[in-house]
């Protein structure tokens, strides 16, 4: 490790050493910051390798110096677009947040207005949207912000969807399929798109209740619906981690529930309706959740 370290101070070509215990994802990314060609690359891959990168003790020098190149190459960024800022994630305006990811005239755009409020631009012109469009639609209590991401796949553009939660992989049957898979494969491997999604056609009629649920379970995530004793159960969802407990969701609806516990009654996946339950009890998907404090 000291000679590593020694050669991250002193050389643009540290990453030609590999630390030990690296991941395969790891050795991607340093792969791509060799082989990049511009400082927009070499953001992408240091911001993987930082991801990715081994977490114990005796990789902290590693951690440090890799965090140092990315605050020292975001700065010459900066420093060279006046009033610019590089876009790496979107605030996130629901509950889960989704990108759209497809060639040009794929119908990414008509899929948006479809699905959302949005309005965005759409036209034959190949190209047609050159910044990241978003829409927000609801779904069974759930928000769901979807984000087009506009076919030049500039980098900065591609950081967004690794924040995201989810992919949309949109497509165009009347083109030619085998090269469009293999493009996107491409995008896939290149950006290093490790996200659940799901594939769909832009251009043709599209069932908004089937494609959210054949997205959301992919996405690991579960929808809770809570109520007062005594009270309605809320329309709105509350989204969670597959393998929440009953004491993860009281704390994120409140501190209290969780300091003055009593129990709770759960509705869906327990052995009979309205059971009472304990802070250590799953929760599983579209359950309805009673909690009793106090």
């Amino acid at each position: 490790m000291a000679s590593l370290i020694s050669l991250l101070r002193t050389s643009d070509n540290f990453l030609e050493t590999m630390p030990a215990n690296v991941t395969f994802e790891y050795a991607q990314a340093q792969k791509k910051y060799l082989e990049a060609r511009t400082r927009e690359e070499k953001l992408v891959a240091l911001e993987e390798m930082l991801r990715t990168a081994p977490k114990h003790k005796g990789a902290a020098n590693l951690l440090k110096e890799l965090k140092r190149r990315l605050a020292k190459l975001k700065a010459q960024e900066e420093g060279g677009k006046k009033g610019a800022r590089r876009i790496t994630s979107l605030p996130k305006e629901g509950d889960v947040q989704i990108c759209m990811i497809g060639l040009t005239q794929s119908g990414k755009s008509t899929l948006l207005s479809k699905l959302t409020n949005t309005m965005p631009e759409i036209s034959n012109r190949p190209y047609t949207t050159n910044r990241p469009e978003m829409g927000v639609a609801e779904w069974t209590g759930v928000k769901i912000q979807l984000v087009e991401i506009p076919s030049t796949f500039h980098p900065q553009h591609m950081a967004v969807c690794r924040n995201a939660d989810g992919i949309m992989w949109v497509y165009d049957s009347t083109k030619d399929m085998a090269r469009q898979w293999s493009e996107l494969d491409d995008i896939r491997h290149k950006f290093k798109l490790d996200k659940p999604g799901v594939d769909v056609e832009g251009k043709k009629d599209v069932k908004p209740d089937e494609l959210f649920s054949r997205l959301w379970a992919k996405l690991g995530l579960i929808r809770i619906y809570t109520k007062e004793p005594g009270g309605k159960i809320q329309t709105k969802a509350l989204v969670l981690k597959e393998g929440t407990t009953v004491k993860n969701a009281a704390r994120v609806l409140h501190q209290d529930f969780v300091k003055f516990f009593r129990y709770a009654r759960v509705w869906g996946s327990a052995r009979f309706p309205g059971e009472k339950v304990g802070l250590d009890y799953k929760l599983k998907d579209k359950d309805v959740l009673e909690i009793h404090a106090g």
